[in-house]
């Protein structure tokens, strides 16, 4: 597993203090505060990318393994993806997933090339896979579902970012614990306000994939924070800083390319299309 990013310069003492409820979390108390897979460890994270006691405490951990990780997990390009890659879990020292969706058990003797279509309605996502083998993949979600998604995949970037400031290093010291990552904060941790989903970007480009995932820094564009991560071969990109309420205005400002997908309340793709042909892409497992 290889882990790509940015030449680190800064590398920021462990806080103490959960950068989720904000409530002390003594790094050496492990009653209160613990280790945080930020990807989490069915998804082959052998340690590369875990947060060390003293940034989230115990609580926020335990909430986001039981309430939010397993809508990261079931998210339908990583499962394929996964399968497709034979991913390991490292502690458990077996497949992440021993057969394909909407397939079936994977092939003795895999493709090199994964040809897949991809189609989506406002509440559903579907992957027609053409090669190795043919397959119909469809989840229909449900609003709380979609929210409970955005929850997850703002939790890993954030999660991302404080890797880089406080293990990896990072290209300036970023205060996690600032007032403008509020907004990201209420939503991740108690789903507020309720009255909407918070929005991503999903992209599945043309490219290997690789048993790895990239992890990039925060990028501040126009007093705005954002970053993304490669993981099993999907970008997963957000806005930390802005407010709900503002989100769109920000994402609508990165949609450059055909096949990148706005995911809230709804799946819509950027351009209005409702079928986007991406394969093929080349299945490299090697680490």
């Amino acid at each position: 597993m290889t882990i790509a990013a940015e030449r680190p310069t800064i590398i920021l003492p462990i806080p103490g203090r959960c950068i989720w409820c904000l409530k002390p979390a003594p790094p050496n108390d492990p009653r209160r505060s613990d280790t945080s897979h930020v990807v989490h460890a069915c998804l082959g994270n052998a340690e590369q990318q875990v947060l060390p006691p003293g940034i989230v405490c115990k609580p926020c951990n335990g909430f986001f393994g039981t309430k939010l990780d397993r809508e990261l997990i079931e998210f339908p390009p990583l499962r394929m993806n996964g399968a497709l890659l034979e991913v390991m879990h490292p502690d458990k020292k077996r497949l992440f997933r021993d057969s394909i969706p909407g397939v079936g058990p994977i092939p003795d003797a895999p493709s090199e090339v994964i040809e897949v279509l991809i189609g989506c309605t406002s509440m559903s996502l579907v992957l027609d896979l053409w090669r190795p083998i043919i397959g119909h993949y469809e989840v229909t979600y449900t609003t709380r579902r979609l929210r409970l998604l955005s929850r997850a995949v703002h939790k890993l970037l954030f999660e991302s970012v404080a890797w880089h400031v406080y293990v990896r290093g990072h290209n300036e010291a970023v205060d996690l614990f600032d007032s403008a990552f509020d907004a990201v904060r209420r939503w991740v941790r108690y789903g507020e306000p309720q009255t909407t989903g918070r929005p991503w970007l999903w992209h599945l480009p043309s490219q290997n994939l690789l048993q790895a995932w990239r992890v990039e820094p925060l990028h501040r564009v126009r007093g705005r924070g954002f970053t993304r991560m490669r993981l099993l071969g999907s970008w997963f990109f957000a806005d930390l800083t802005s407010d709900n309420d503002d989100v769109m205005a920000s994402l609508s400002e990165s949609q450059l390319a055909l096949d990148i997908y706005c995911i809230g309340d709804w799946i819509v793709p950027t351009e209005n299309w409702t079928i986007n042909r991406i394969g093929p892409l080349m299945l490299n497992p090697s680490r």
